[in-house]
């Protein structure tokens, strides 16, 4: 089952004030109605000042859920999510073998052909796509009872009982040898297929009981499996990379939260700190609702100061969905543009290096879980796409200001490719004057355009940096200017 299930009664409040729409957007690059002036905004780029290196963007999940029946790949799907979206990680469920009266929504024979395929498609466009894995539980035979009131509640309990892979339970600490050749058993399954796993995460959402795949830890379990497992893992293959916790963002990182989770017990044990590569947050409240909105900037900025970059770990968010289709939204249900507004706080605040959707297909249409329906796209695959396709692997953030509050900036310099990227979220309803400064820019940049109407990421003129010269943004869109050939 799919991790948008609701998680627990902890109430959400949507935090954000939903973005109007405009009455009417004009095409970038046009001059401003000089009735009705556009207001000034200037962007000042300084390439000298850098940020985090990108490792990526991408989903969960095949051409569509893995609990269908049908196709799960398609060439066009494959085509579509490699050279138009241009994922650059692609996530997995490594599930455990199904058991009388249990069984499973898929296990490696109906996975590998997608696996494969995906392959084969980023292969073709020289993509160097990361393929990354989370486990929702361990073998059923491998797991215990478990009970525990909250993450670090010192008199949780563990012990032998009637346990599955479903509703919870821990891994029997007696198991942890027999835990890491299972995870190893994964890695060489990828192996056998011709790609080196990139990541692995240890557990999904390790403090959530679920009626599908789940298994539980206490922040001190969840450190004794990191101390106990990874070791057994890397000495076979020492350059995957270990992700996690996998936890809620609003735990992980707001002002309240932050010092009784996951993240916080790692920091505190030196050699589980040292087994972990990589510290993941999931974008949820709960694991249904969406974290959206203006808290999102202290959280990520929380989350930074006292962890990843304290402890010298790269930032990812592994999973988030819950967001319409609309462009603003729906009622308390952010929308696309919302969702950019999103991964742009976790870039700018949080030094966030990958973005990873949860399900990125479903054939039954697009729901407020998946990006697209098969090769239909909609407003948030177009969101989504301004910033996957240009902001690649490599590419470094610089500083980048903007003077006025309703647009949000972002620039990325790619020393592999050449390319310069900025990115431009107009979250006002009116039109602006954008001018580029900064030392040292590319001569033009080519504009790709997403907004409220029919542009979806349609390339929409140029933009000329330097005093003198400027581009109309229009009101609620996104902008990302590209120079130095396709990044692709």
């Amino acid at each position: 089952m799919p991790d948008f299930v609701k998680k627990s009664s902890l109430i959400y409040l949507l935090l954000a004030s939903l973005f109007l729409l405009s009455a009417h957007c004009k095409k970038a690059g046009n001059d401003p109605d000089p009735q009705n002036p556009a207001a000034k905004c200037t962007i000042t780029i300084d390439r000298s000042v850098k940020y985090q290196t990108i490792d990526g963007f991408g989903f969960f999940g095949a051409c569509d859920v893995w609990w269908a029946s049908g196709n799960l790949w398609n060439d066009a799907w494959g085509e579509k999510i490699i050279s138009d979206l241009g994922i650059t990680i692609w996530r997995n469920e490594w599930f455990p073998p199904s058991t009388q009266g249990v069984p499973q929504d898929a296990d490696w024979a109906k996975q590998e052909p997608v696996v494969r395929n995906l392959k084969a498609k980023a292969d073709k466009y020289g993509v160097d796509l990361k393929f990354i894995v989370s486990v929702w539980s361990p073998p059923a035979d491998m797991k215990w009872l478990s009970e525990f009131s909250w993450a670090g509640d010192e008199n949780a309990t563990r012990q032998a009982g009637p346990v599955t892979t479903k509703n919870g339970g821990t891994l029997n600490p007696e198991k942890y040898n027999e835990y890491a050749a299972w995870l190893d058993s994964c890695i060489k399954s990828y192996k056998d297929s011709g790609i080196d796993l990139y990541a692995l995460s240890l557990q999904n959402e390790p403090l959530f009981i679920e009626p599908y795949n789940s298994c539980t830890y206490t922040t001190s379990w969840y450190c004794d499996l990191l101390k106990n497992v990874v070791p057994a893992i890397k000495s076979s293959y020492p350059g995957i990379r270990i992700f996690g916790a996998e936890n809620m963002l609003e735990m992980e990182g707001k002002s309240d939260n932050y010092p009784w989770f996951y993240h916080q017990a790692i920091r505190n044990d030196a050699l589980a700190a040292n087994s972990i590569d990589i510290l993941a947050v999931h974008g949820y409240s709960d694991g249904l609702s969406p974290i959206s909105g203006s808290e999102l900037s202290q959280m990520w900025a929380n989350h930074a100061r006292e962890f990843s970059s304290a402890m010298n770990k790269a930032a990812w968010m592994t999973e988030t969905s819950g967001y319409s289709d609309q462009w603003s939204g729906s009622g308390s249900t952010p929308g696309a543009l919302n969702l950019a507004m999103d991964i742009y706080a976790g870039l700018a605040f949080g030094d966030m290096k990958a973005w990873i959707w949860w399900q990125g297909s479903e054939l039954a249409g697009i729901s407020n879980f998946s990006l697209m329906s098969n090769t239909v796209c909609g407003k948030k695959y177009y969101a989504s796409k301004q910033f996957y396709r240009y902001v690649r692997p490599g590419a470094v953030r610089v500083k980048c200001i903007s003077d006025d509050p309703d647009v949000f900036a972002l620039a990325f310099d790619h020393p592999g490719k050449g390319t310069g990227t900025v990115i431009l979220i107009n979250g006002g309803t009116g039109e602006k004057s954008v001018t580029l400064e900064g030392s040292d820019l590319p001569e033009v940049y080519k504009i790709y355009l997403t907004d409220s109407g029919n542009k979806n990421c349609s390339e929409s003129g140029t933009a000329k940096p330097g005093t003198g010269n400027s581009f109309t943004l229009p009101g609620s869109s996104i902008a990302t200017l590209q120079a130095g050939g396709d990044p692709l």
